[in-house]
């Protein structure tokens, strides 16, 4: 599956060297915890994200960065109608995260998303390449799909999901 990860240019080595020497590239730290921990009983793994009559991908959730790092690797294969939604708890910047797919053996879309769940791009993604994939502008959530589900559905730049995260659910910045 598609795994953030900084990306690393010449223009921006100075800025990764930087990060790393302070401990990382933007998720570091303990994950927040509520009071008690969080009630994972009641908090669901999927939540559907619609595209109106578009169609839905029941979408599992990574909001922690070690989720969001693993993504949909190792797995064999991936249900037509299923994903995973990244999401973050701010903007995340389109010249430092990108998405591959190393260790992900099945082809993947995936549609960058603002804070206002508005599609900024899609990208497809080819079974087990490290291929750097990066959203078009700032983006807060990337949902990925089987490779061709959003064009086959007709959904493009523009269009808009819509979902909501459960309560009690923990977002790592």
């Amino acid at each position: 599956m598609r795994v953030p990860r900084p990306a690393c240019s010449a223009l921006l080595a100075p800025l990764v060297a930087a990060l790393l020497a302070s401990g990382g590239c933007g998720h570091r730290g303990n994950a927040p915890t509520a009071p008690g921990g969080p009630d994972t009983t009641t908090v669901p793994k999927a939540i559907p994200v619609s595209f109106g009559s578009a169609g839905t991908v029941k979408a599992e959730l990574a909001t922690l960065a070690a989720q969001r790092s693993t993504g949909l690797m190792n797995r064999a294969s991936i249900a037509a109608d299923s994903g995973m939604l990244f999401v973050w708890a701010q903007d995340q910047s389109n010249q430092l995260v990108a998405f591959y797919m190393r260790n992900t053996h099945f082809d993947l879309s995936v549609a960058f998303l603002d804070a206002s769940k508005r599609v900024i791009n899609i990208e497809d993604m080819a079974r087990d390449t490290e291929t750097l994939h990066f959203a078009a502008a700032p983006f807060r959530y990337a949902l990925e799909a089987p490779r061709g589900w959003f064009a086959a559905h007709g959904v493009a730049p523009g269009a808009t999901a819509t979902f909501t995260i459960p309560a009690g659910v923990l977002i790592d910045p």
